[in-house]
């Protein structure tokens, strides 16, 4: 589709993943995270419930919406310039990445999801852009329904809970790495039942849109289509911020103020106000990127999204050796205020790495493995559209 790579969407990649910092950090630092209830042992109350209001409201499901639409939308590439059987390679290997990161670092893992659900992109690659929105609108719906579903599952069938021996706080602060595994792996039956219900249906409703915006830019170039990303989210603005900041605000309440009361209304506003807000900050910040006033911004974070699966993958690893008993052990001793600045500072120390190792190196320490395994090879095809 391009003759070389995009800056600016490397920078949008990059984006990306600090979105998803923000989000995954208080999972390692405080039991449960922002969805759990032992932030609010940390004071002041008020401030930490704002925080989680910020991090729910304006980062939970969006960053990753955009990720996945990215991933859609390098798919098409992909498929271009490689072929189908590069792209399967890619999507195995991609699994396996995931396998380790769930079973070693992070039981939230996306990139087997990815895997698994990329798949999709394979039957729809060749249709038109039409359908593939068609198809992104009714993933949407149904995710919307698939939540609101599963809160009435959970009230018509609730799990009774079963108190471990030991609490899950205590192991994942001083517990040996097999101990704070088993939790993990505990974890990922639980989470990834809840995902089928909302969070993988809009993650395969952004690769299709991704997809979708792939095939546009084919057809009629790079410019038109950020014109007609930017109208779109001018309609979406208003009411996207709106829904987000009263989810954000519901979801954030502390325990005092009853939350339980607005458990189903928080389960439909996440995920119908998750795509369109995502869709606000692609046009935000690809404004921003491809304007000359912020073209040393790009600059900088470009290079983190050209080694993005060595950053998602090493994030992971770094959290886990500050904040659980194998390492560090500052489990609960950090305050959801304490994540968001403390996720600013990392994402800026792998921007900076990021920086110094292209200036040796062309690829990523993972995407050059990833490379090695999948073997593009002699097929590539140059496949370039002129901007309009």
């Amino acid at each position: 589709m391009f003759k070389q790579r995009e800056p600016s969407i490397d920078a949008l990649r990059a984006f990306a993943l600090f979105g998803i910092l923000v989000v995954n950090l208080p999972f390692f630092a405080i039991t449960y995270g922002f969805a759990g209830g032992a932030w609010q042992d940390a004071t002041p109350l008020w401030a930490n419930a704002i925080a989680a209001g910020v991090i729910q409201g304006l980062f939970e499901s969006k960053f990753i919406l955009i990720f996945s639409a990215l991933f859609g939308f390098a798919a098409f590439q992909q498929f271009q310039r490689y072929g189908l059987s590069f792209y399967i390679r890619r999507l195995v290997v991609l699994a396996l990445f995931g396998v380790v990161n769930l079973t070693l670092l992070f039981e939230a893992d996306i990139l087997l999801p990815y895997a698994v659900i990329g798949l999709l992109l394979v039957f729809v690659r060749n249709h038109s852009v039409r359908s593939l929105l068609t198809y992104a609108i009714g993933l949407w719906a149904w995710a919307v329904i698939g939540n609101a579903l599963f809160g009435v599952n959970m009230t018509v069938n609730p799990v009774p809970y079963v108190a471990p021996d030991i609490p899950v706080s205590e192991v994942l602060a001083s517990g040996s790495f097999v101990d704070v595994m088993a939790i993990r792996l505990d974890s990922w039956s639980g989470f990834q039942l809840y995902c089928l219900w909302s969070n993988y249906l809009l993650v395969a409703a952004a690769m299709c849109g991704g997809l979708a915006a792939a095939r546009y830019c084919d057809a009629l170039g790079f410019d038109l289509l950020i014109v007609r990303l930017r109208l779109i989210a001018s309609f979406a603005v208003i009411p996207a911020i709106l829904g987000s900041v009263v989810y954000g605000v519901l979801a954030a309440l502390p325990a005092s103020a009853e939350p339980e009361r607005f458990f189903m209304m928080t389960l439909i506003l996440r995920p119908l106000f998750a795509v369109p807000l995502s869709l606000v900050l692609v046009s935000v910040a690809m404004g921003g990127f491809m304007s000359r006033s912020c073209i040393c911004l790009t600059s900088f974070i470009a290079p983190a999204g050209r080694m993005s699966l060595t950053i998602y993958l090493g994030m992971s690893l770094i959290m886990g050796f500050v904040f659980f008993g194998y390492g560090a052990g500052l489990h609960n001793q950090v305050s959801l205020i304490d994540c968001l600045w403390i996720s600013l500072m990392m994402y800026l120390g792998w921007v900076v790495f990021a920086q110094v190792w292209f200036r040796v190196a062309s690829r990523g320490p993972l995407e050059w493995i990833l490379a090695l395994l999948t073997r593009p090879g002699s097929r590539r095809i140059e496949v370039s559209v002129s901007s309009s």
